[in-house]
């Protein structure tokens, strides 16, 4: 529901620039693969107290560690667009990354591993720079994200208990520079590279479980999910 208001809030503001006489907007689709790089995740106790936090940064855990990275996953997106001149256009796209993973072992010898999936909707606009052999660009978008961290499996001394994930939501953005060649009159080739902030993740506050038996509580755990990506895609 969400996605499909933020592509109608493009579509007309591409129909005010339109009929503002910017330029006779030219529809197009597109659809992307790519593969999304973790990046500064800090995912941290929200509360720690020494000697009772999980995410340990020494061996006595009386310091908070942090969880850098949340690895790689691959990216599938799609969304409608409209070339207002030569060189700018603007594009509405939903994105799904979901094999991102948790999988770190702490300096106290504690595994944290959980899946993290991520779903985003953007609105983005371009600047492309004619050249004879295709049209590079650079473009900046704005947008939402849901991101969702599965169950966390917490492994010391061939224990593992388990704590149930969690779920954010909020602002998303990007800057990207890619190159559009053209394949043919009506499709382009576009290949791109750019830096993404997908806004929160988070570790809910709650039990934890042995083999399904409550043993205690954790204050959960938050951080962030940002990436380097690169994405390869057709427009049409």
């Amino acid at each position: 529901m969400a996605a499909t208001r933020v592509l109608r809030g493009v579509a007309a503001l591409a129909s005010l620039l339109a009929a503002s006489g910017v330029a006779q907007a030219q529809l197009y689709w597109r659809a992307d693969l790519g593969a999304s790089f973790s990046t500064g995740a800090d995912i941290k106790d929200s509360a720690f107290v020494a000697g009772q936090g999980l995410i340990c940064g020494n061996p006595a855990c009386t310091v908070p560690g942090e969880i850098k990275e949340v690895g790689t996953s691959g990216i599938v997106s799609g969304g409608v667009g409209w070339r207002f001149t030569p060189n700018l256009r603007l594009d509405g796209t939903v994105a799904y990354r979901g094999q991102y993973n948790i999988s770190q072992t702490m300096p106290d010898a504690t595994t944290f591993k959980a899946d993290v999936i991520s779903w985003n909707i953007m609105a983005n606009g371009y600047y492309d720079f004619a050249l004879a052999w295709g049209k590079p660009y650079v473009g900046l978008g704005i947008g939402w994200a849901q991101n969702r961290v599965d169950d966390v499996s917490i492994t010391n001394s061939g224990i593992t208990l388990v704590k149930h994930g969690g779920t954010s939501s909020g602002v998303a953005w990007a800057v990207m520079a890619g190159v559009g060649v053209p394949v043919s009159p009506a499709l382009t080739l576009d290949v791109a590279v750019r830096y993404t902030d997908l806004g929160d993740i988070q570790i809910d506050a709650g039990g934890l479980a042995l083999m399904g038996t409550a043993v205690g509580v954790w204050n959960g755990a938050n951080g962030k999910l940002r990436a380097w990506e690169l994405t390869v895609g057709l427009r049409f």
